[in-house]
């Protein structure tokens, strides 16, 4: 097997992971000293949010992924100003969005209402054809216990940040909730993937 289609996906990701991990941390290290703890992080996460506006400007579309940090980013600025700068907040900026969403996520597969069909229609119509080989029964049930698993995968990835957040120094924690958190999303992904594979394959 080539291995062009293993470290193409990494290149892409490439840019994203400088920005939304490399640049705050090192913003963060260069003005915790001369502007302080809380200011210094507060700078470090507009970084992302700043990224997501301009790429919204050039783009001309709307992007799911920069909505939602853009929606964390404005939630993360009401809680700070409430809790008057609290360091921690700004350490858990990404479950102010993660944690909530998870919850929702996992409430609707609990009442049999679940969230995922509605994210499909609105990715459009690609999406909506993603499950088109299960029908009936079968493809609610997919869809629902789908649902869950992004739920689960989202209230794993808020607490995971928490722990951290509780127990690392700042700067420690800046290293290694990334890393942290991408790795529970992925294990999340590809618990969705294998379920939908073994799903359509008893289809």
């Amino acid at each position: 097997m080539s291995a062009r289609p293993v470290t193409a996906p990494l290149r892409r990701m490439a840019p994203s992971l400088i920005v939304n991990a490399v640049v705050p941390l090192a913003l963060y290290l260069l003005l915790r000293t001369p502007v302080g703890e809380v200011p210094a992080l507060a700078i470090g996460a507009s970084v992302p949010l700043l990224v997501t506006v301009g790429e919204f400007a050039v783009q001309r579309r709307i992007d799911p992924i920069g909505v939602g940090s853009i929606a964390g980013f404005t939630v993360l600025l009401v809680v700070l100003a409430l809790s008057g700068g609290s360091e921690l907040v700004l350490k858990l900026r990404d479950t102010l969005l993660t944690g909530p969403v998870g919850i929702v996520f996992l409430g609707s597969a609990l009442i049999g209402k679940p969230l995922l069909p509605v994210l499909m229609r609105f990715a459009g119509k690609r999406g909506a054809e993603s499950e088109g080989r299960l029908t009936g029964v079968a493809r609610q049930r997919a869809l629902t216990v789908l649902t869950a698993l992004i739920g689960g995968m989202l209230v794993l990835h808020a607490l995971a940040i928490l722990m951290l957040a509780l127990l690392l120094p700042t700067a420690t924690f800046l290293t290694v909730s990334q890393p942290a958190g991408w790795a529970v999303i992925g294990l999340g992904v590809l618990a969705c993937l294998g379920y939908r594979n073994r799903a359509r394959a008893t289809a």
